[in-house]
């Protein structure tokens, strides 16, 4: 399997240490290399879960990655979950060997004045518990898609990029690199409406999220998504879907239309193999009286797994 370069991790079990072949686990000397794509586990599949057991559970799998989501109804936002337990938190995600988890916000970035103030209050919390939950020196990151409230692309797109200026600007003041999510089922859907936004704002720290999955499901081609998508993203999702007379009808990673072998080369091309690629469970899934949280998670695991063994 091939090995690439990672960045330096200052945890006490290096990230780029696990999941090496037994001829490197004896390098005492930090050369910096990582098995080609880890993978990363979103807790927005798991509401039902407690945090503190699911990180054990999440690595137990094989994930290499975390993502926290943040959002009002799951046990971890920020106004459900204290300072206290974030240290415990990180610690906890620290000792498992995972880099600092990224963070899915859900921010109302277009949020009306009469709400403006209130949305404002959420997010300073939701940096603040970034900046908690964040060990090492990769970027603090959190994504987002526009909101409830974002007016129709096609008359309203500038108020859509002026929303998120000022909440890139925001964001640095606590170091946080904002990734924009476009969603499939809303008119902020396609990879070039996502990079028109990044190149209209030319902000530092207003980035894309590369969740294939919204672009595949509206019908946009996969290596057209990654290629245009790629030079300006900072994170990998990925799920899979169709729309079905009209309606977005979301699927688990390994379990639609997206070849994942084929996507991971699509990344790889773009140099972008260094990224996690964070499996995301939709709600349509996790809210059903079947849904079995580990189940589905290790389904997501083998076909991610299995994907990045046949790209080597």
């Amino acid at each position: 399997m091939a090995v690439s370069a990672a960045p330096k991790s200052s945890t006490s079990n290096p990230v780029w240490m696990f999941g090496l072949p037994a001829r490197l686990r004896h390098l005492s000397d930090p050369v910096e290399v990582i098995v080609a794509f880890r993978l990363g586990y979103s807790t927005y599949a798991l509401q039902m879960v407690d945090p503190f057991e699911a990180l054990p559970k999440i690595r137990e799998i094989g994930y290499d990655a975390l993502e926290i989501c943040l959002s009002d109804d799951w046990p971890t936002a920020p106004h459900r979950f204290g300072p206290d337990q974030q240290r415990k938190l990180a610690a906890l995600s620290k000792s498992l060997g995972f880099p600092s988890p990224i963070l899915f916000g859900n921010v109302d970035v277009c949020a009306p004045e009469a709400e403006r103030a209130e949305m404002l209050k959420k997010t300073q919390a939701k940096f603040e518990m970034a900046r908690a939950l964040h060990y090492d020196d990769t970027p603090i990151l959190v994504t987002t898609t526009s909101g409830r409230h974002a007016p129709a692309w096609d008359t309203g797109k500038t108020a859509i990029r002026d929303a998120f200026l000022k909440l890139a600007d925001f964001a640095r003041k606590y170091e946080v690199t904002i990734a924009v999510e476009a969603h499939a089922g809303s008119d902020f859907e396609t990879p070039e409406k996502a990079v028109w936004l990044v190149d209209q704002a030319r902000h530092p720290n207003l980035k894309l999220d590369l969740d294939i999955s919204h672009f595949v499901v509206e019908g946009a081609e996969m290596n057209h998504s990654v290629d245009l998508c790629a030079p300006h993203s900072v994170m990998v999702h990925i799920k899979d879907g169709y729309k079905v007379d009209g309606k977005v009808q979301f699927r688990l990673t390994g379990d639609g239309q997206i070849d994942v072998a084929a996507f991971l080369r699509a990344l790889r091309r773009n140099r972008l193999e260094s990224m996690p690629v964070y499996s995301e469970v939709s709600v349509q899934q996790s809210r059903q009286p079947s849904y079995g949280p580990w189940e589905t998670a290790r389904f997501c695991f083998r076909a991610l797994d299995g994907a990045r063994r046949a790209v080597g």
